[in-house]
């Protein structure tokens, strides 16, 4: 894969997350058998079980508003960091924030690996790569 087609990918999968369609990226930008992990813990095995652990919450939601934004992205390393600000409303939680460091990593035109960072992670997570940015050619 080129590098304009994996940047081309990091952008169209932007533009879903910024439109809410959180779930619908499982299928286009996934492997299958892609690893997921939540404050460097194993959070699912596969594209299908993150998608159903994402969709319990998602789908109880009366709203969602998604607001990320793009950190940084090596296309070389084929790697895409996120910064997840969405909003949500749900009927027992109430109105809530997202505050949360998405690492995404390419093989080809699919994610194999997500890092996901929150809590006090997500300022350290941040600081480095934004750092890693700055100090990039790209």
């Amino acid at each position: 894969m080129t590098g304009g087609n994996i940047r081309a990918r990091i952008h169209e999968m932007l533009a879903m997350l910024e439109a809410g369609e959180f779930l619908k990226t499982f299928d286009q930008f996934y492997r299958d058998d892609a690893r997921f992990f939540e404050n460097e813990y194993l959070f699912a095995e596969s594209r299908e079980e993150a998608r159903q652990r994402q969709a319990s919450f998602l789908n109880t939601c009366s709203s969602f508003v998604g607001k990320i934004e793009l950190v940084h992205a090596d296309i070389g390393r084929r790697i895409a960091v996120f910064h997840n600000k969405s909003r949500y409303e749900h009927p027992e939680y109430g109105e809530g924030y997202i505050n949360g460091v998405h690492v995404a990593y390419w093989h080809d035109d699919l994610i194999v690996r997500e890092e996901y960072f929150s809590g006090k992670r997500v300022d350290e997570v941040l600081s480095f790569w934004r750092l890693v940015g700055r100090s990039s050619t790209q």
